[in-house]
């Protein structure tokens, strides 16, 4: 595949490009971006507000290892304390554990290699999904970014449906597509200095997150189709949205007032909770809810043996391993953890 004229370096080496090469390719581009600012269509504006934006360097941070200085220590030490985040609670349940494993060792024994029971991926709707990028988003790992793929030629987004088609037939997410770059947010009021403090946001790969796009597609309409998810459920739904869940909560108190009755409430906030996910357990759930088996398949690849690497200003950690959770940043996470809570217990005389 190639990007713009046949000029071009293929996009499938683009991170192979030596460093010195890839500087003059970001140089030029900046070059011909300033070449091009006006005042009179606004781009002076974009232009200018990026350098008027004061970015908070991270401070020394303090760690098992002592203290990191420089960004590439602040980079591993805080990808070592993530690492740790990204790992399975303890479920001290062997029953459940024993069930889970045989029933996802017994779907990956039994899956077909290849998956021809679904509806193809199509151009149009690669084209959509492409449409609909913000330029203005950061690139994954790769250094793809929304730009260039707005930009592609019309045979190259041919060969990406090709791609996702195969994608979707072998049941198998590509590994390159499976690493994250992740950018570390301060919360507000934490300590700068511990590793802890930071808020991990994960850059995925644009063109991982165009197949995913339709992946999710094809699973929101098996779920829609046979109500799989509990209609209590309002997160990242199709028409649905917390004023909703507002208006459900004011008129059942309402009508307990009118029956002069009293009305309890208990809020759950799950702690790491896309983080912490089991994945075999929400193989299983999947396989509970006779979720169609190229889509748990390709899931199970597309959760398995995720990786990230921080990045402080230029610097990268080294990259480290994801043992739990669903992916952060990515567009199928939010529905995949509305499924593993889907058959949270419902008691008598309680509104979920």
């Amino acid at each position: 595949m190639r990007v713009g004229t046949p000029a071009s370096p293929p996009l499938t080496l683009m991170t192979e490009l030596s460093p010195g090469l890839r500087n003059k390719i970001e140089t030029d581009a900046f070059t011909n971006e300033l070449l091009n600012v006006n005042a009179t269509d606004g781009t002076v504006w974009k232009f200018v507000t990026p350098f008027k934006k004061k970015t908070k360097s991270i401070p020394s941070l303090n760690g098992p290892g002592g203290i990191a200085n420089t960004d590439l220590e602040k980079a591993n030490f805080l990808a070592e304390s993530l690492e740790t985040q990204f790992t399975l609670n303890n479920i001290t349940n062997p029953d459940t554990e024993e069930l889970v494993a045989d029933s996802v060792m017994r779907f990956r024994t039994e899956a077909n290699s290849v998956c021809k029971d679904f509806d193809p991926s199509l151009p149009s709707e690669v084209l959509d999904c492409i449409k609909s990028l913000r330029i203005n988003k950061a690139p994954g790992i790769d250094g793809i970014n929304n730009k260039m793929i707005k930009n592609l030629p019309l045979h190259t987004i041919l060969t990406i449906t090709t791609i996702i088609h195969k994608i979707m037939t072998l049941g198998h997410f590509p590994t390159r597509w499976k690493t994250a770059t992740v950018v570390p947010i301060l919360k507000p009021g934490k300590d700068p200095t511990d590793t802890t403090s930071y808020r991990p946001i994960s850059l995925l790969p644009s063109l991982s997150k165009i197949a995913e796009h339709l992946i999710l597609k094809r699973l929101n309409n098996y779920l829609k189709e046979n109500n799989v998810l509990c209609p209590e459920q309002f997160g990242f739904r199709e028409k649905l949205s917390t004023s909703h869940q507002f208006i459900r909560v004011v008129e059942y108190v309402t009508e307990g007032f009118a029956n002069k009755q009293k009305t309890g409430a208990v809020f759950l906030d799950i702690q790491k909770a896309f983080d912490r996910v089991w994945q075999d357990g929400l193989i299983h759930k999947l396989i509970h809810y006779k979720t169609p088996s190229y889509l748990i398949k390709l899931i199970d690849s597309y959760l398995l043996e995720r990786k990230f690497a921080v990045r402080v200003k230029n610097e990268l950690s080294s990259t480290k391993n994801i043992n739990a959770g669903v992916a952060q940043g990515s567009k199928i996470g939010p529905t995949l953890f509305a499924l593993y809570i889907n058959d949270i217990p419902k008691q008598f005389n309680t509104l979920l």
